[in-house]
């Protein structure tokens, strides 16, 4: 058997560039048939991001990706250039926030380390971008039994498996799933079944979801579909956990994701967000929302969004998607005593969501880190310090809010 930790399958972040056309690309571990690694590669951009052409029926665009998987040792370099076109039939498609042109490809590579390259360039209008990133790819001959890494998606009712590469979900999130290569080199008869657990996790490591499975497999190295969570979950991020055990050996792997549109918050969540709505809701509305009774708190957050929504006409809410960026922007990038959203930073981003303009200043012997968020309109100058060198900025021009 394999020591405690064997055989995991590693979580990263998704690929994303710094400048338009924006795309996400998951890079995974794999094994093939014969249970050799490859690099599953899943490029997603959305229809938004190109240029479309006016066709005598409908419109037209294309991407050009390139791909280049290069080893430390700087001898072979794997990957691929290819390009992919898209058509509809009405400009209406072109601006769908839901459809997006996707591409998966496998690259069979050996063991070792690899800088990653994509390059999407939209054919229409030229422009390209590029994501960049570092990866593992393990020696699977010297592991007995294990997973590769994960790749999540949304399994529908007839049990077919969609790969979402930006692991972003929404109000789909109860038929999230993982696809996952389990290996398997020991010695015995095929099929063999195995009881795999899954586990959805906070970000404080609490386990929201827990279910075992029962997977059988022909062979080793076969994909197998786990989950789907069946359960909605509230706007934050979490991980997905795949771990089987067996005696005092465990073998496992996970994926984070994040989930941008939920139902209403309930319970604890309700609480909890009362703190990060009343930067943006005023006094009465929040004291009108802690009153409410629990079998109240649902309708009563659905009414304050609904006053709220710039499109009332379509079933997204802008608004309260806007807020939930916001907040968890701000958990994720701003320091202070507890959550993001809880400093003098997270306080304005989420109030007036990201500045113009940012200027950063030194700090000097006479004068702290200073930090100045310039927005235009209206114009506001917001001045931070970081008056103990942490990293902890606290907002100096309070009257500027």
């Amino acid at each position: 058997m394999a020591p405690v930790g064997a055989g995991q399958g590693a979580d990263r972040a998704p690929l994303r560039p710094v400048g338009p056309p924006f795309f996400t690309a998951d890079a995974l571990v794999s094994l093939d048939s014969l249970g050799h690694p490859a690099l599953g590669l899943s490029v997603s951009v959305p229809y938004t991001e190109l240029q479309w052409v006016k066709l005598e029926e409908g419109y037209a665009a294309g991407v050009e990706i390139t791909v280049t998987f290069e080893p430390r040792s700087r001898q072979r370099v794997f990957g691929d250039l290819w390009e992919r076109r898209v058509a509809v039939p009405a400009f209406a498609n072109t601006h769908s926030p839901s459809s997006v042109l996707f591409e998966r490809r496998t690259f069979a590579v050996p063991p070792g380390r690899y800088s990653v390259r994509v390059r999407v360039r939209d054919v229409g209008s030229e422009e390209g971008s590029v994501a960049t990133d570092q990866l593992d790819v393990p020696d699977y001959s010297k592991m007995p039994i294990g997973f590769a890494e994960l790749e999540l998606g949304i399994q529908d009712s007839t049990g077919v498996f969609t790969p979402m590469p930006t692991r972003r979900f929404g109000m789909d999130v109860p038929g999230l799933a993982a696809r996952v290569t389990l290996f398997d080199r020991r010695g015995g008869d095929w099929p063999r079944t195995y009881p795999i657990q899954f586990k959805v996790k906070d970000l404080n490591d609490e386990a929201l979801i827990t279910r075992t499975q029962p997977i059988s497999i022909a062979r080793s190295g076969e994909p197998v579909i786990v989950g789907p969570v069946g359960s909605p979950l509230f706007v934050g991020t979490y991980g997905f956990e795949v771990e089987l055990v067996e005696g005092k050996s465990h073998w496992q792997a996970s994926r984070s994701f994040e989930v941008e549109e939920s139902g209403p918050p309930r319970g604890r969540e309700f609480d909890r967000m009362m703190e990060p709505l009343s930067y943006v809701a005023s006094a009465d509305e929040i004291a009108r929302l802690r009153e409410l009774p629990l079998d109240q708190q649902v309708r009563g957050w659905e009414e304050f969004w609904k006053r709220r929504d710039p499109t009332p006409e379509t079933p997204r809410n802008e608004a309260m998607i806007e807020f939930f960026r916001r907040v968890r922007y701000a958990e994720k990038n701003f320091l202070g005593f507890g959550p993001g959203w809880r400093s003098d930073m997270g306080r304005i981003y989420i109030k007036l969501g990201p500045p113009d303009q940012v200027e950063s200043r030194p700090a000097t012997v006479q004068s702290p880190q200073l930090e100045i968020w310039y927005y235009s309109q209206p114009y506001r100058r917001i001045l931070f310090a970081d008056r103990e060198g942490f990293g902890r900025f606290t907002l100096i021009t309070p009257l500027a809010e």
